[in-house]
């Protein structure tokens, strides 16, 4: 069973005004041929088999809203089932809110392959409708979630598809500043509350963002990473964690404020995928340390056993240093010294 997620643009409509047919389109769409009909049912007609389901995303403008509601009653009376999602902010004549409106093109993307994923549905990308850079948009999206893409090539005339590609994506930058992306994805922030709290993070996190109409919120391929980042993280099971007698100790005598940040450390530690993501080794030790950020907050660990053994943790650069100066390795940390640690 299919779901194919395809864009819609408006050449439905200018193809059945230039043919006179703009008043009845179930008409236009029955009586003319799908290659030229319109850019949505060319692409389709190479890719539906049966039983195949179609969500259409529309702009939120009066000519997307006509044109897939046209299509999705052509395909529903052609033994299809069919459904529209609307793309809020995406409009084609108001520039001010193009980013707005590619943002949300991404995140309804996202939504519909999480839930066609979790009924069981495989799922495609049709990205032949709508303007250049939805297609741009919907390839990232496909790539980060192991989605093909198929679009109708300009010149050629011809269906070319994009496969999943097993590229490696690094998420350790949103990993180690994860409650600052949280934070922003959760609302629209103004750019001046935005910029304080970026003083003294990476430049780097700069590159996801995007200022619009006095607010700073994460860019339409920031909006692709993020939503990716979650569902890998989302997708692991938490591994037991066991705390050394040093490592326990560290954690009570830290500030309460401090204590905080290291328990969401710890959480975090949990996860595989933030291990895989943002784990390295270093000189001094045989654990390996997390996060990899230019961050104050360390842990020492290592796996074994189908657990992770936390040696030390630390929330000072100096001490921590110090510490790899001095060697940290696993031998001197016995078993019998450590305890399950539960958030």
């Amino acid at each position: 069973m299919r779901t194919i997620i395809a864009t819609v643009g408006t050449s439905l409509l200018t193809n059945a005004e230039r043919a006179g047919k703009q008043n009845d389109l179930q008409i236009y769409l029955r009586f003319t041929e799908p290659e030229k009909a319109s850019a949505e049912t060319n692409s389709l007609s190479r890719l539906l088999q049966p039983g195949d389901k179609i969500v259409f995303l529309h702009s939120q403008t009066e000519e997307g809203r006509r044109a897939a509601e046209a299509l999705a009653t052509f395909y529903k009376n052609s033994g299809y089932t069919a459904e529209l999602r609307e793309v809020a902010d995406l409009q084609y004549r108001e520039s001010r809110f193009k980013m707005r409106g590619l943002r949300s093109l991404v995140a309804e993307m996202v939504s519909c392959v999480r839930d066609e994923r979790a009924a069981g549905r495989e799922v495609l990308i049709n990205a032949t409708g709508g303007f250049k850079a939805e297609i741009a948009y919907a390839t990232l999206v496909g790539l980060l979630f192991d989605v093909p893409v198929y679009y109708i090539h300009e010149a050629f005339r011809e269906i070319i598809e994009l496969p999943p590609t097993p590229i490696g994506w690094d998420f350790s930058l949103m990993d180690t500043y994860a409650d600052f992306f949280e934070w922003i994805n959760a609302d629209l922030r103004p750019t001046a509350e935005v910029d304080r709290r970026l003083r003294p993070l990476p430049d780097e996190i700069r590159l996801l963002l995007v200022e619009e109409e006095g607010y700073t919120m994460l860019s339409p391929a920031g909006e692709a990473f993020f939503e990716a980042y979650r569902a890998r993280v989302e997708a692991e099971r938490p591994t037991p964690l066991f705390l050394h007698q040093r490592a326990v100790r560290a954690m009570s005598s830290a500030e309460p404020s401090i204590r905080d940040v290291l328990r969401e450390r710890l959480k975090h530690l949990q996860n595989p995928e933030r291990r895989r993501q943002n784990s390295h080794s270093v000189h001094g030790s045989d654990c390996l340390v997390y996060p990899s950020g230019n961050v104050a907050e360390r842990i020492l660990y290592y796996e074994e056993d189908g657990n992770v053994w936390v040696c030390e943790v630390f929330w000072s650069h100096r001490d921590y240093e110090t510490a790899l100066a001095e060697g940290v390795y696993r031998l001197h940390y016995p078993r019998e010294q450590f305890e399950e640690w539960h958030p």
